[in-house]
């Protein structure tokens, strides 16, 4: 069954079921466009095997980033450099991945960080800034910010883009009653709560040729199971082509394997944590549903797919052995190795280092993939978690002037098509 093929709703034919997951990268340059060390991550990536690679975060404002190198879509963005991008991705249909981090992204690299309604900062280690409430008219702005996004990433020749809503980014912490509290048409029940994420996708709709893709990642954890399958219901109903399920966030790390304590998921033989969940939506929609997150064996994947659920996703393991895609699709290999860092002491040590080190790990891994060189399984959890945080944090610093005046020259140079 993984081996295949899949048809989404838009006409797209993915040649296999297996999805290469979205993971962090940090390898944009220090404008955030498409480095050449990006492209060539990617040129190994979509040559693998892979049926769908989905990108990692790419930022719809350049204020607001998850990391110091990512890279920005917006009106100052290089389209020649998109579409050098797209062209290094075309051994596989890859969707790229617009997001807002929200309130999930460290003072160093924001100091004033947003969320759908004031709250509380991340509670890891200090190193997040308590978010204010986004107004009205910026809801509407951010709105327009994510269509202009993917309809500039389409036109530089990529075959869909996926909306980030999962993860206790900004569009999952407006998905999560837990995190909004708004008491306008963008709160409340589960209509408010999704109707930014509607907008976006509708909107995406209205700008972008009929077979383009337009896919959401959905967190397992937002709202609950009802919640989950009526709003997929919502999803299908404004043109979504493929949603994943995943789940979990920096304070309950579940995506990486871990829970709020930093200790290792127990999962049972279906081995991912957020397989009922997927199940279950599965059986309640025609859209094609991916499970992402968790799996160990190709077994357990073809399981999944005998479920009901029509694509599985692979991250971690594949940032370590991208060509584990092509060997699982064509059953050569059996099992997905998730080396990882090894991380001891007490709870609080685990849970506030290991939310760094486990992701910084394997962005480095990826990085050693984009420089042509092997993985170091060896590379210490203490230097990794260094990396992902307090070297981000201080390049970060340093590049947040030169930033901030880009950002207010795309405002400018987008200020008819978003709305103030």
């Amino acid at each position: 069954m993984l081996d295949e093929p899949l048809d989404l709703p838009c006409g797209l034919r993915l040649p296999n079921r297996l999805v290469r997951a979205a993971m962090t990268e940090s390898l944009a340059d220090r404008g955030h466009e498409p480095s050449d060390r990006l492209r060539r991550l990617y040129t190994e990536t979509c040559a693998a095997g892979a049926g769908l690679v989905l990108t990692g975060n790419v930022m719809v404002d350049r204020r607001h980033l998850e990391r110091s190198r990512n890279v920005v879509v917006d009106a100052t963005t290089d389209r020649e450099a998109l579409r050098r991008w797209a062209e290094s991705c075309a051994a596989a249909p890859t969707f790229v991945q617009l997001s807002h981090p929200g309130r999930q992204t460290s003072r160093f690299v924001n100091p004033h960080p947003v969320a759908p309604s004031a709250g509380p900062a991340v509670a890891l280690a200090g190193l997040f800034a308590a978010p204010r409430a986004l107004t009205r008219p910026e809801v509407g702005e951010l709105r327009d910010r994510f269509v202009d996004a993917g309809r500039r990433l389409v036109t530089a020749g990529f075959p869909g883009v996926q909306v980030h809503g999962a993860h206790g980014y900004l569009l999952s912490s407006f998905l999560d009653p837990r995190h909004n509290q708004r008491d306008d048409e963008y709160g409340g029940d589960l209509a408010g709560r999704a109707r930014l994420l509607l907008e976006i996708v509708e909107g995406l709709r209205q700008v972008l040729p009929r077979e383009a893709g337009v896919a959401v990642k959905l967190d397992s954890r937002d709202g609950g199971l009802d919640d989950l399958v009526r709003l997929v219901g919502l999803l299908e109903s404004a043109g979504v082509d493929l949603v994943e399920v995943s789940g979990g966030s920096y304070e309950d790390p579940a995506m990486v394997g871990l829970d709020a304590d930093g200790r290792p998921l127990e999962t049972g033989p279906q081995e991912s944590p957020f397989s009922a969940a997927a199940v279950a939506v599965a059986a309640a929609t025609t859209v094609p549903v991916v499970l992402t997150g968790g799996f160990l064996t190709r077994a357990a994947m073809e399981r999944t797919l005998g479920a009901g659920v029509a694509a599985v996703g692979a991250g971690r393991p594949l940032a370590v052995r991208p060509r584990l895609a092509g060997e699982l699709v064509r059953a050569e290999a059996d099992s997905l190795d998730r080396p990882a860092p090894r991380l001891g002491g007490p709870t609080w040590f685990r849970r506030t280092v290991g939310v760094s080190a486990g992701p910084g790990w394997h962005r480095l891994q990826l990085a050693r993939t984009a420089a042509g060189r092997p993985p170091a399984l060896r590379l210490p959890a203490l230097l990794a978690a260094a990396d992902y945080a307090a070297l981000d944090s201080a390049r970060a610093l340093v590049e947040r002037r030169s930033r901030m005046r880009r950002a207010d020259l795309a405002d400018r140079r987008s200020a008819p098509t978003l709305r103030r």
